[in-house]
């Protein structure tokens, strides 16, 4: 009576796990580059074939918000969260005014130089008081913006003018009434029912031995310079040139200068610098008895705008007035053709933050590079970079399509050169190496041993 094999063969032979594990990782790879060329159809290629065709100039203008609105269920959007749904919730509609660029220019000789700012008031980060809790509205001192007991002082940031002519609200006992405007003094709140208008809180702008003004988004240059150089000519609405330096202002006594510019920056050379300012517009020129000194406040700084005398380039060559270079007056913006991103991460806020200032609140409206289309004055967007598009659309297409052809191939080659013997185990026919023996699993082999000495017994 022969003995029993204690290890009992495999039904199914243990297969090669290299030749499994390469199946499996190119049938995984395969898989996700053609998913990856499925969803870049629409992210990249798409984009990029409308991009090419756009008809869009390459050469950025300057574009200037002047109206920002917020909607629910809009039609449009000036920027969507995620290209592959439609926009809802947020939805930021941004108008804006297209010109081209401004001059370059430098101030010379110039002293006494400084900047004053006058940031926009952030009224979210102002402290809510919940006028429903307890006596925590007992004493408040101020304008307040009320919302069913929840107050907001915005005396803090504001200098508001105003008439309270409405009726009496206790804010410690009937705090339930309080929605809108109110002045309070402890608890006592008065109705503000008229519309009324508020000044931010700023620096004192000091006006004494300066002739030159240059405001840059809310902040205003100011100093006492001898002569205006240009180094770009406008011609209109059409590109602007370089030029040699040309003198276009020099100092008068009873002469003041005020500009628009994107940027200005000074240097100083043992007390007496110059002032390089890009994209400068609007240039004028005021009486300096017009002029409050030896300060005043933003309120009355921004009266002055209306007030000048006379342009300082009649030509409209050096400091064009902003009507003479404008494109277009109203136009949709977008942050790019598709008006949407799919990054997730919260960048259309930050967008409308950057691109949505349309001048509320005597505030500067957002002023930023933007394109245009000469046949279309429908919209313009804040993004578009053909350079940038084709490496991108390279890159989308070559490595999924590079991933997906070399794991076909190796599919279709390990399909030719694998074969699946009686055993239905798995062997390569051109593999070195090969045998029975190396291939077999420690059982299969122990099974042959085994079965050998039997017959050599038997014998």
């Amino acid at each position: 009576m022969g003995r029993k094999n204690k290890c009992k063969a495999r039904m199914i032979p243990r297969q090669d796990k290299r030749i499994c594990g390469s199946i499996c990782f190119c049938q995984l790879i395969v898989v996700f580059s053609s998913v990856s060329l499925i969803y870049l159809t629409v992210a990249i290629y798409i984009p990029s074939y409308r991009a090419f065709h756009s008809g869009f100039e390459e050469i950025p203008v300057m574009c200037q918000t002047i109206n920002t609105s917020m909607i629910n269920n809009c039609s449009w959007a000036s920027c969507g969260e995620w290209c592959l749904t439609k926009t809802s919730g947020f939805c930021p509609q941004i108008q804006v005014t297209t010109r081209r660029n401004g001059t370059s220019l430098q101030m010379q000789g110039c002293t006494n130089f400084i900047s004053i700012s006058c940031p926009e008031a952030d009224t979210e980060k102002l402290y809510k008081y919940n006028c429903n809790n307890g006596t925590q509205c007992k004493s408040l001192t101020g304008v307040f913006n009320c919302s069913l007991g929840h107050c907001t002082n915005m005396s803090e940031v504001y200098q508001c003018h105003y008439r309270a002519d409405g009726f009496v609200v206790d804010s410690d006992k009937d705090n339930t009434k309080l929605n809108g405007f109110f002045e309070c003094k402890g608890s006592k709140c008065i109705k503000i029912r008229r519309a009324f208008s508020c000044d931010r809180y700023c620096d004192t702008i000091y006006t004494a031995l300066r002739n030159v003004f240059i405001s840059v988004d809310n902040t205003l240059h100011m100093a006492y310079c001898q002569k205006l150089v240009a180094t770009t000519k406008s011609h209109g609405r059409e590109d602007s040139t370089i030029i040699e330096p040309t003198t276009v202002w020099t100092a008068k006594k009873d002469d003041v200068l005020m500009m628009s510019c994107y940027t200005a920056t000074y240097k100083s050379n043992k007390g007496v610098g110059v002032i390089n300012g890009t994209d400068c517009i609007n240039g004028t020129i005021y009486d300096l008895a017009h002029i409050p000194k030896p300060s005043m406040n933003f309120t009355t700084f921004w009266s002055l705008h209306d007030k000048w005398r006379e342009t300082l380039d009649r030509a409209q060559h050096y400091v064009p007035m902003q009507s003479h270079i404008t494109i277009y007056n109203n136009s949709h913006l977008y942050i790019n053709l598709d008006g949407c991103v799919n990054t997730l991460r919260g960048e259309c806020r930050q967008f409308l933050h950057s691109h949505g200032k349309d001048g509320r609140n005597q505030t500067a409206q957002s002023r930023f590079h933007c394109f245009y289309n000469k046949a279309n004055s429908f919209m313009v967007v804040a993004r578009y970079d053909l350079n940038k598009t084709w490496n991108e659309l390279i890159v989308a297409i070559s490595i999924p399509t590079v991933l997906f052809a070399v794991s076909f191939v190796t599919l279709c080659i390990i399909m030719q050169s694998v074969k699946v013997g009686d055993d239905t185990k798995m062997r390569c026919q051109y593999c070195i190496g090969n045998s029975n023996v190396s291939v077999n699993s420690r059982y299969e082999v122990t099974e042959t041993v085994f079965e050998q000495k039997i017959v050599d017994e038997t014998q």
